[in-house]
């Protein structure tokens, strides 16, 4: 086989699916305001480790996985920074780098006089 004769496949990460936006979660009995960042368009296996999704050095507060493993929603309890790939894995280990707009998303934040009397909101100026 000679290099001319290899055939390279587009890379299916392109096509994952990246939402980010303000959510209020129940979190210990609290409501609790994160930036959701939503995966899909990929599978997510249940693995015994923890998973975690990391953007720049901002290490997600936790990350739900559906039952059917098809999305991954990461939880994040301060600004994301500006970072070219979301990289995603179990326990320590990253399994994958999933590429970011190359653009800074604007995050439209949740009117703050709408949500929930004791809502901890760690985005809150201080």
């Amino acid at each position: 086989m000679n290099a001319k004769e290899l055939v390279r496949l587009p890379d299916p990460r392109a096509d994952v699916q990246i939402e980010m936006r303000e959510v209020v979660k129940d979190f210990r009995g609290k409501p609790h305001l994160f930036i959701r960042v939503r995966l899909t368009r990929w599978h997510f296996p249940h693995r015994a480790p923890e998973p975690f999704a990391a953007i720049g050095d901002l290490v997600s507060h936790h990350v739900v996985i559906s039952r059917d493993g098809l999305q991954a929603d990461a939880y994040f309890d301060a600004a994301l920074p500006a970072a070219p790939v979301l990289s995603f894995g179990y326990g320590k280990v990253i399994t994958w780098d999933f590429p970011l707009p190359p653009q800074r998303v604007t995050i439209p934040p949740l009117d703050r006089a709408r949500l929930p009397e004791g809502t901890a909101d760690p985005f809150k100026p201080r």
